[in-house]
């Protein structure tokens, strides 16, 4: 295989603001058509984004075209139903995030993906951002340490409830929240600190359904974490800060820039002064947009992996296992009570 032949289910706002644009710019894909319920919409994407064939049937065109990997992205029910319809139907699978609207949805995609012996990836796109990669590199060098902890802020607007019959599942305020936000400081937790075992959170709520989640995470390896989890602003703000033991911090502000700072003094001047060694990293303006946020990134990895026949990540799996810890995180600020993750 010289290319992945890519087809393209939805045709609706995310997928055609943030993830088509990026599909010209990724050399090994071959896009070879888009499937959306409205023609309209399917046709307008053709034609912006170079796709050969345009269908309101995703089944049909799955035995027409016979792509080696499709991309689904929609409400999370869509995700779940449609993505297990392309795996049986021997495709590799892209997801956006959620993976379903329920944590047994989101393992039945799982087990579908695994019988199928196909590749699953879930759109995390923040994993893949160049910001978070050049953290994930400082935080993984010989003289970082070993990481400590990590806090992962995610800060957004008010999240209302989805109504049901929008593919969403049952309509739920907190989960809404996890499925819609939460998932992406999650992942970034969980890409960091490894698997999380136990969490415990508390919350509290504003005017006009402002929310506010403060979680405190444990590792299987014993190390900690802080999940800072707000839709109280109009707008999007995030950080990601990384600890290490070899007094070393790397720390991601707004998926941009990137500030290491390490204890020890490189230089004769450094002695003299109680400062601290820093490292930042900007992005120039001329770097493209699609690298920056990650849906390039996310992508282009996507088909990569596909060529040299490995699973990437986030994978299914790990879709799966952002919602079981957001699902603990709903239980322990129900409950007040620090609540075991599910093992998996």
């Amino acid at each position: 295989m010289e290319k992945v032949k890519l087809a393209v289910i939805g045709a609706g706002n995310q997928c055609t603001q943030a993830l088509m644009p990026v599909i010209p710019y990724v050399a090994d894909f071959d896009l070879v058509a888009i499937c959306d319920l409205q023609r309209d919409l399917a046709e307008r994407n053709a034609r912006m984004f170079g796709a050969r064939s345009v269908y309101t049937d995703f089944e049909q065109m799955l035995a027409e075209q016979r792509p080696d990997a499709v991309m689904v992205v929609g409400p999370p029910q869509m995700h779940q139903d449609v993505g297990i319809a392309c795996l049986q139907a021997g495709c590799h699978l892209f997801i956006e995030k959620p993976a379903a609207p329920t944590t047994e949805g989101a393992k039945r995609l799982v087990d579908a993906a695994a019988a199928a012996g196909k590749i699953g990836q879930v759109g995390h796109m923040m994993r893949h951002a160049d910001p978070v990669r050049i953290a994930w590199d400082i935080a993984h060098a010989d003289d970082f340490g070993r990481i400590l902890s990590v806090e992962s802020k995610y800060t957004t607007w008010p999240t209302g409830v989805i109504p049901p019959g929008n593919g969403w599942g049952e309509p739920d305020s907190d989960w809404t929240y996890m499925l819609v936000q939460g998932g992406h400081p999650i992942d970034l937790m969980r890409h960091f600190l490894g698997p999380i075992v136990r969490v415990a959170g508390r919350k509290s709520v504003g005017q006009g359904n402002t929310k506010v989640y403060q979680v405190a995470v444990e590792s299987a390896e014993g190390r900690v974490g802080f999940l800072n989890l707000q839709d109280s602003l109009n707008g999007w703000t995030t950080r990601l800060e990384v600890v290490g033991d070899a007094m070393g911090i790397v720390a991601v502000d707004d998926l941009g820039r990137v500030s290491h700072r390490r204890g020890e003094k490189r230089y004769p001047a450094e002695a003299e002064t109680n400062g601290n060694t820093a490292y930042t990293w900007e992005p120039h303006h001329s770097l493209p947009a699609w690298g920056r946020a990650g849906y390039g990134r996310e992508l282009q990895y996507f088909a990569r992996c596909i060529l040299e026949g490995k699973q990437g990540v986030p994978s299914l799996w790990d879709g799966w296992r952002n919602l079981v810890v957001g699902q603990a995180i709903v239980e322990s600020c129900a409950t007040g009570l620090m609540v075991e993750v599910p093992p998996g």
